[in-house]
């Protein structure tokens, strides 16, 4: 496959430099073999879903999996609400709320799953942006937003 891509370890950006190819190759026992146009390394992987682990020349590295259009989005809410403060967690996408796993009062880590929406017959996971307290719910299941739509606050 061929195309962009970017990674996403340990809360920093990074990208092969114009030019790089970068080939993975899967081997038994949670091993990968990552080749590219300076050589190659292995690389010990664990994990399932959206959570998982690398480890690399010793150092074991969080890596995020999510699509270009979700990593935009989140930062985006992000930087329109600032770091420190209430954020508002908005829609991206219009669509019917199918489930709110998200309770006024509760705690919740950054990535987790808060409100899921149905839109052309998938379903979306808005996820927490950050760590915060849930202050306030303002969608419950059944209901239909509009992109844009304030689902909950988080403090």
């Amino acid at each position: 496959m061929s195309g962009r891509y970017r990674a996403r370890i340990d809360g920093r950006d990074i990208e092969p430099a114009d030019g790089w190819q970068v080939r993975i190759l899967d081997l038994p026992h949670g091993l990968i073999s990552l080749g590219g146009d300076a050589g190659s390394i292995l690389a010990a992987v664990e994990g399932s879903g959206e959570e998982w682990w690398v480890t690399l020349r010793g150092r074991r590295l969080r890596v995020e999996l999510r699509t270009w259009r979700e990593r935009v989005l989140a930062e985006a809410n992000v930087a329109a609400q600032g770091a420190a403060g209430p954020l508002e967690v908005r829609a991206t996408l219009p669509g019917l709320i199918v489930a709110v796993q998200a309770e006024p009062g509760s705690d919740v880590v950054e990535g987790a799953p808060l409100v899921t929406i149905e839109a052309m017959k998938m379903q979306n996971e808005v996820r927490a942006p950050r760590a915060g307290r849930v202050l306030e719910v303002m969608v419950a299941a059944g209901a239909t937003v509009a992109a844009g739509a304030i689902l909950l606050r988080l403090e």
